[in-house]
């Protein structure tokens, strides 16, 4: 089977010339078949990001099910099996708390491999994401900082803490109280990684990067800068024109996708499926509540 024996060419409107495409005359379901699952996880890995208009029909649960009926046909034997699939993450309500959008959750197993994002009611301001294909960046690195990219390891420190804003249920607070550690970790990855699927090598960095392997903290920050700035060069970025019922659905290991403005709010319903193989090296340093006593 071939995509354009499913979808056809015409209704795959690409909106860069490295990544993302419009998919038209497709109302998202579980209803779907699997050909047409199919071929939509094979515009995912060709695109990276894909987008569909006019889905005003979805509602939370029914994007909750479409989301397992894509899980279930995404082939990754690295991912953590529940219910007789891939693991979905629920992102806790925005009333509880607006962080909904992270490339660095380093905090459970893993990164999600797929993110499935709904525009259901879009502000006049505010929401806008980007993306940025982090193949076509380790493409565009001049031989001999891909032969030091090839080799590096980062460091990354972040604080896993979360607190509940006033407008959070108690449900919403228990919840919280079950993530909520205030405890800082550190991890080690290499920037550059294979796509399991594609065999794609990409440049991996994320925005919590404290240092690099072997590398003081002021040369690590400008060899960070110098590396980002092919991630975040106009070619390899993608920004997409929101409309009500609009969904992206983008492959975390293919792409950095960062809020240009602030996201967090009841407009936006996302999803997240897929859990890959625990980061490499992890180690909690100390618990912010320790540390203040």
């Amino acid at each position: 089977m071939t995509v354009d024996n499913v979808i056809p060419r015409a209704d795959i409107v690409k909106h860069a010339d490295r990544l993302g495409a419009e998919i038209k005359n497709i109302t998202l379901s579980d209803d779907l078949s699997d050909e047409v699952i199919i071929a939509i996880n094979r515009l995912l890995l060709e695109y990276k990001v894909i987008f569909f208009r006019d889905q005003g029909h979805l509602d939370n649960a029914q994007q909750r099910r479409f989301v397992l009926r894509l899980s279930s046909l995404i082939p990754n034997p690295t991912m953590v099996d529940t219910r007789g699939g891939l693991t979905v993450r629920k992102t806790l309500p925005d009333r509880a708390c607006g962080h909904i959008l992270n490339d660095d959750d380093i905090f459970s197993a893993g990164r999600p491999t797929i993110s499935v994002l709904r525009g259901a009611a879009i502000p006049p301001f505010g929401g806008d994401i980007a993306w940025s294909s982090t193949a076509a960046a380790y493409l565009d690195l001049p031989d001999s900082l891909r032969m030091l990219a090839d080799n590096l390891w980062a460091v990354r420190c972040a604080a896993f803490d979360h607190t509940a804003t006033e407008e959070a249920t108690e449900a919403d607070k228990r919840a919280l109280d079950n993530v909520s550690t205030g405890t800082i970790y550190e991890t080690t990855h290499p920037i550059v990684c294979v796509h399991p699927e594609t065999g794609e090598r990409m440049l991996s960095l994320g925005r919590s990067v404290q240092s690099f392997v072997g590398l003081q903290r002021y040369p690590s920050q400008r060899l960070f800068e110098l590396l980002q700035s092919y991630l975040t060069a106009p070619q390899n970025t993608l920004r997409w024109n929101w409309k009500s019922g609009d969904v992206a659905i983008w492959d975390n290991r293919a792409t950095e996708p960062y809020p240009v403005k602030k996201i967090g709010s009841p407009h936006w319903a996302m999803d997240q499926l897929g859990i890959d193989a625990g980061v490499p090296h992890m180690k909690r340093l100390k618990s912010r509540t320790a540390e203040a006593a």
